[in-house]
């Protein structure tokens, strides 16, 4: 009895022994910090402007989520598409990895420098010809079928690395452009810019104003004296007039040629108000409007200044023409 007794009693500490070697073991694998070792390649080469670790060395683990995150880490930017750069693996390690890893055993099983080429292919402005007319069809208001563009440097490449790019094409403020036109195109890859000026020839034909005949400097434009017609406007320097002037408004500023281009340095405004007119002078104050006659002693369009005598007083006064004989003084407006 005293034997079966001993012998259970064994059983019973033998079984202790072992759940508790077992579990200072767990315990012992559940305090040990994750490790992660990683092994340097002697060169490489990458498609994108960032370095990865993964791109530079083979990183190992036995948490293959830890394994992961690590090779996505960032190890710099990439050298310009066709050079190279070197990176230092102890610096990379010591300043980069184990910062972010805190925690985690960090082993390098080799040391060196890193040589990393950046590919690339060769690009040129020819591929990118439908986004640089579509931008130039969008900026421009002249007519569809008046306008055609010419890309003097199709035939300009670069290096630029092989992942996808984003484009942008800058350069047209005026939407009447012709002529000589110097546009950018701005290629992105990542955070890296590569910025080519495009050099283009915008040519215009367009229905525009002609004389038909001789037109007498201070003679009103109409049917009569000019048409319109289909004429080659590229190298116009002035805005050519696209349709005739509203009746009574403008004149010849100087006696025009027939079969000249009519445009806006040729227009003279008709005055609203001639010198010697009678005129309504206006006085607008913040509560009180008075009007009286006055005669006009100078020529005016719309919105000038002009001096006008007023009748009851004989005082001259600085007033804006503001109508067909009418003219407006705001506050007390400027006397003689």
């Amino acid at each position: 009895m005293n034997r079966r007794l001993n012998s259970i009693g064994n059983a019973i500490r033998e079984t202790a022994k072992a759940s508790a070697f077992v579990m200072a073991f767990a315990f012992a694998a559940a305090a040990s910090p994750k490790t992660v070792t990683l092994h340097f390649f002697d060169s490489t080469m990458v498609n994108d402007t960032l370095i990865r670790i993964g791109d530079i060395a083979k990183v190992e683990s036995s948490d293959a989520a830890l394994a992961v995150q690590v090779r996505s880490m960032s190890a710099g930017e990439a050298a310009p598409p066709g050079f190279c750069r070197l990176i230092n693996t102890d610096d990379l390690v010591m300043f980069r990895v184990r910062p972010h890893l805190k925690g985690i055993n960090v082993v390098c099983g080799n040391s060196k420098r890193v040589k990393v080429v950046s590919d690339y292919n060769e690009k040129t402005v020819g591929e990118f010809e439908a986004v640089i007319r579509s931008y130039v069809g969008s900026r421009l208001e002249w007519a569809e079928g008046e306008w055609e563009l010419t890309i003097n440097n199709p035939q300009v490449s670069w290096k630029s690395g092989r992942g996808e790019v984003s484009v942008e094409v800058t350069g047209i403020d005026n939407p009447f452009a012709k002529g000589n036109t110097g546009l950018t195109l701005a290629v992105r890859q990542g955070s890296r810019v590569s910025r080519i000026p495009v050099p283009c020839k915008i040519s215009v034909k367009a229905q525009v104003l002609t004389a038909t005949r001789t037109i007498q400097r201070g003679e009103e434009f109409s049917s009569e004296n000019s048409t319109t017609q289909v004429v080659d406007i590229t190298s116009f320097a002035y805005t050519p007039l696209r349709q005739l002037p509203k009746a009574g408004t403008m004149t010849a500023m100087r006696s025009i040629t027939a079969g000249s281009v009519l445009h806006d340095r040729m227009l003279r405004a008709i005055p609203l108000v001639a010198r010697g007119d009678q005129v309504r002078i206006n006085f607008i104050g913040e509560r009180v409007r008075i009007s009286v006659l006055g005669v006009a002693r100078d020529n005016g369009g719309n919105g000038d200044r002009i001096w006008v005598e007023n009748l009851q007083t004989g005082k001259l006064i600085r007033a804006a023409v503001s109508g067909r004989g009418s003219v407006v003084v705001h506050q007390e407006g400027d006397r003689s």
